[in-house]
């Protein structure tokens, strides 16, 4: 079944330090006439950005705005092969998205919208329906730490803990296996790591499991499910990264 209210977090990487800044967001929504796209550009990490060379996207120049259109807006969709390329075929079929009416969404959803020619991906938020938090996101800092993780598999547990040393990031959560506290996975994305310093910081104990392995570069995605209170998870600080489906 479609899905109503969606979104997705624009992140770009600086090609210096290499840091993901969430620079906007981007949602769609199903109404009575039909589909509706929104995007906001996230102020504060722009200007962060900015000094790493991040310009406005083409068509949405205006920080300030909030832009709105009943079509993907163009400078995302360009991001998605042409139709009649056997590799675009090939993902319809595989994701069976034959009758769907939001393909480029998907698109995005899936493949996080990377191209080989930029620093965009397109990442989901943490989300929440009827008590249940669930969470997909890639392993950061894989670089420094698959050396001594190469036995990883799909399946495998993982814990979530808050990483107290961390020089860069007083909110950083680190990612481990049960019995292998001295070896770190990596770590939670930013900004997603916000989420979950919060729920550890309350007392919760979070954990979950490897759910796919990279096959060009090994770097795990990992899935995470746990009951919390609403109360626990609805903060404005956080809406841009969590999604509550009430």
């Amino acid at each position: 079944m479609p899905k109503n209210n969606e979104k997705l977090l624009v992140s770009w990487k600086g090609p210096t330090s290499k840091k993901n800044y969430f620079v906007g967001l981007l949602s769609k929504d199903r109404t009575n006439n039909g589909l509706k796209y929104k995007f906001n550009y996230n102020q504060e990490v722009v200007m962060q950005a900015k000094e790493e060379g991040f310009m406005p996207f083409v068509g949405l120049k205006d920080l300030n705005k909030e832009y709105c259109s009943d079509k993907l807006f163009p400078i995302f969709e360009r991001r998605l092969p042409n139709r009649s390329r056997n590799i675009f075929k090939k993902f319809i079929e595989e994701n069976e998205l034959q009758n769907s009416d939001s393909v480029t969404w998907e698109y995005l959803k899936i493949t996080k919208g990377r191209t080989a020619t930029d620093n965009l991906s397109f990442l989901e938020p943490v989300f929440v329906e009827g008590g249940t938090l669930s969470y997909f996101g890639e392993i950061a800092g894989w670089s420094h730490t698959k050396n001594n993780n190469g036995n990883l598999k799909v399946q495998d547990q993982v814990i979530l803990r808050h990483d107290e040393d961390n020089p860069e990031d007083h909110e950083a959560v680190e990612v481990i296996q049960p019995g292998r506290e001295t070896v770190r996975v990596g770590y939670i994305q930013k900004p997603f790591n916000k989420v979950f310093f919060n729920l550890l910081a309350k007392g919760y104990s979070m954990s979950g499991a490897i759910d796919s392995i990279d096959s060009y570069d090994g770097r795990p995605t990992i899935f995470v499910q746990g009951k919390i209170p609403m109360e626990d998870i609805d903060n404005p600080e956080l809406d841009h990264v969590v999604h509550i489906k009430s």
